[in-house]
């Protein structure tokens, strides 16, 4: 769970005026949810699902009790705050073949699309991360997705994808899209999946 102390010293400073802070936990872009911990010296408060919300007066009074912040509240409150907030990264998955760096059918496609993405956006940064699936030795896999991912940022790369930095990771087996037992093929595991922001 994460705890958001600086929510906390920013009530701490602003305790003298008496003013009431809202924390609200927000769904990210993609639907996922996350959680926080809310915490002041006397009390704490768990916001576990969308729209989670608490409110907090100074230090040393207890956050209040959780409630549930409404679309239209969110709007009237956050509605500058979130006209400014630039937009979430789009995020791309392309398929291979197995053990190979070959991609598959309609993945080929997509890399027209995260070049356009760039371009549109004018990418600050462009994040590559190659994943296997479980079959196969892990040193193998673990080479195996750094040649995807690296095979990947040259097709962008010689394709005309604009960007101020890059980055290019692998994971070999870790970190599956679909987790399974060691030493099973599973095609949504063999992949290379792509930020751009």
């Amino acid at each position: 769970m994460k705890t958001i102390s600086a929510t906390c010293l920013l009530c701490f400073l602003l305790a003298a005026c008496g003013a009431r802070h809202s924390v609200v936990l927000v769904a990210d872009a993609d639907g996922r949810v996350g959680q926080a911990e809310v915490i002041t010296a006397v009390g704490r408060q768990s916001l576990t699902r969308a729209g989670d919300m608490t409110q907090l007066t100074g230090r040393s009074t207890p956050p209040s009790a959780v409630t549930t912040a409404t679309p239209a509240y969110l709007a009237a409150t956050f509605s500058e705050a979130q006209a400014i907030e630039p937009p979430g990264p789009e995020k791309f998955v392309l398929y291979f073949e197995t053990g190979t760096t070959d991609l598959k059918p309609g993945s080929l496609d997509t890399i027209g699309r995260i070049v356009h993405a760039s371009q549109r956006r004018q990418a600050i940064s462009i994040v590559i991360s190659g994943h296997t699936d479980s079959a196969g030795a892990d040193q193998l896999n673990d080479k195996l997705s750094r040649d995807r991912a690296e095979f990947v940022q040259q097709l962008l790369q010689r394709r005309g994808a604009q960007f101020k930095r890059l980055s290019v990771s692998s994971h070999g087996k870790g970190n599956p899209a679909v987790p399974t037992a060691d030493g099973v093929y599973e095609p949504r595991n063999r992949r290379v999946e792509v930020m751009v922001f």
